[in-house]
């Protein structure tokens, strides 16, 4: 049983939880709790004992939807999508994987010149930033949910003027994995209780108002604790107290 899962069973907690990691310098928050902010969008949680699986109905990169069969994406036993906040890159299923670098070297400038690493990763060298000069990209769920990313989303930095695209082909394999890289500066809810999961693009780096399993709504504003993930330093805010004094 997870600790959430343990504190909703004691009455301590709601059976939700915010999370928003703040990029590029790291930092972030952890709240037992539902956010509050407007704006959210929810796509539902599909049944999974060990993944936080949603259904991810196609990808779309600068407005145009690529020609990628959905049922690469799920759901089914073999094929299918999640997201985890503990993997710093993310993984495209391998018969989205083609489709959606070809969308990506078509719509770069050419000032950005594209190479391939030896692990071979897709690379480009270029002195623009890449939120400027590379296209956005949109990922579309069940129900019409949408989320709208930008190339810092898609991209990570390796040196002065070098980046590579941080979704990997998932090879042999018809697996999504959404990791960090996709997740960074968004309120993520994880409404265990409704079975849904929400987003929307924030500056983690402040407050997010939160509410409590009584239903009391509070700001929370954190302490920060040691890293938690690869990558990202994490601001953890137990709520366990307000619940216990309210």
């Amino acid at each position: 049983m997870s600790f959430i899962s343990q504190l909703y069973s004691l009455g301590l907690s709601g059976n939700v939880f915010t999370l928003c990691m703040h990029s590029p310098t790291g930092g972030g928050i952890l709240a037992f709790g539902e956010a509050l902010e407007p704006g959210l969008t929810y796509t539902p949680l599909l049944p999974s004992p060990q993944y936080y699986q949603v259904n991810l109905q196609s990808i779309a990169v600068n407005g145009q939807t690529l020609p990628i069969d959905s049922s690469v994406f799920g759901p089914s036993p073999s094929n299918f999508t999640f997201v985890d906040s503990g993997t710093t890159l993310a993984f495209l299923a391998d018969g989205a994987y083609d489709p959606f670098i070809n969308a990506i070297r078509a719509a770069t400038p050419p000032s950005a010149l594209p190479f391939t690493r030896e692990n071979g990763e897709i690379c480009f060298s270029t002195s623009t930033s890449i939120d400027s000069a590379f296209p956005s990209v949109e990922l579309d769920f069940v129900g019409g949910a949408k989320m709208f990313l930008y190339p810092h989303n898609y991209m990570y930095y390796v040196k002065p003027s070098v980046y590579c695209i941080g979704w990997l082909r998932n090879t042999g394999r018809q697996v999504t994995l959404l990791g960090d890289i996709v997740l960074v500066d968004k309120i993520l809810v994880h409404d265990l209780e409704k079975k849904r999961l929400g987003w929307m693009n924030y500056d983690c780096s402040q407050p997010i108002n939160v509410t409590t399993a009584r239903g009391k709504k509070y700001t929370n504003s954190g302490q920060s604790l040691h890293s938690i993930t690869t990558t990202f330093t994490v601001v953890l805010v137990v709520v366990i107290y307000i619940t216990l004094l309210t």
